[in-house]
């Protein structure tokens, strides 16, 4: 039973992790494209900063992967 708790926190914390991520991927792409429509010569510079966005943004569900899987694996031992 115990065990069982500890897989729905997994699941429920990879797929809120996989959502959060999505919308701000979203975000930060929408963002990106209403730079270069309002700035087209700033393009370079909104790019760099739109990648570095994305990259902040998806390292959380990575984060959120290495902590599912140590609550998954080490649930009982605690």
């Amino acid at each position: 039973m115990v065990q069982a708790i500890y897989d729905v926190a997994v699941a429920l914390l990879l797929g809120l992790a996989a959502v959060g991520s999505g919308v701000g991927d979203g975000l930060v792409m929408s963002k990106y494209v209403e730079g270069v429509a309002r700035q087209p010569e700033a393009r370079g510079s909104i790019f760099a900063s739109a990648l570095l966005g994305v990259a902040l943004v998806e390292a959380f569900p990575v984060i959120a992967l290495a902590f599912g899987i140590i609550i998954l694996f080490t649930a009982g031992k605690l």
